[in-house]
């Protein structure tokens, strides 16, 4: 029964394929729901693509606890802290034109801040769910591990709130105490909640 629902998936690809452009189908077959979908009817997993130059555009915020998501209140909730987020994360001068990622094919890659690139290596899971950061000597050799979220644009690059804190520190040296401990008091009110970066695919 198996095999056969995966002829009729593949099937189902050709035949949009015929009516659609390579490109536009190549769009679809990055979207996260399709790769899901087609993960739980095939059993394969298709690698998330997070090569390419992505700049930042905001904060992204994502509740862990299934009752929190069961509740549609955590949308808004989710909204106000990246509200909050925002705020804090401006004052060190971490906005849109002022930050981007640059992952290569090769498996380096290379973060500009304010216009100074800081490199490293990276690895994304298997299921395509998850990043791992190595940066090179300007931080230490520090490493971070995100939950990833890609389609064909837009990627989320969600980290444990003490590490975003320290990664943020680092970068910016002229951030503030108070700034920090303000962003530090902002994830700790909050249970089950991943903090980062929304970042869109340069074109």
């Amino acid at each position: 029964m198996k095999s056969i629902t995966t002829i009729v998936t593949i099937m189902s690809l050709l035949m949009i394929s015929g009516t659609i452009s390579a490109q536009s189908l190549k769009d679809i077959l990055k979207s996260s729901a399709v790769k899901d979908a087609i993960s739980s009817v095939t059993g394969i997993n298709i690698p998330s693509d997070v090569t390419g130059q992505w700049n930042y555009c905001g904060s992204a915020v994502k509740f862990e606890s299934d009752d929190i998501l069961k509740n549609t209140a955590a949308t808004l909730a989710a909204g106000e802290v990246e509200k909050k987020l925002n705020t804090y994360i401006e004052k060190i001068g971490l906005k849109e034109g002022t930050f981007s990622y640059e992952f290569k094919a090769d498996s380096t890659f290379a973060a500009t801040f304010k216009g100074k690139p800081v490199t490293g290596t990276y690895s994304v899971s298997p299921d395509g769910k998850s990043i791992e950061m190595k940066y090179g000597k300007s931080l230490n050799m520090m490493k971070m591990k995100a939950a990833l979220s890609v389609n064909a644009n837009d990627m989320d690059l969600l980290f444990n709130a003490d590490k975003l804190l320290e990664f943020i520190g680092k970068i910016s040296a002229s951030s503030s105490n108070t700034t920090l401990k303000s962003l530090s008091s902002i994830a700790s009110g909050y249970d089950g909640m991943k903090i980062g970066f929304q970042v869109k695919r340069k074109e």
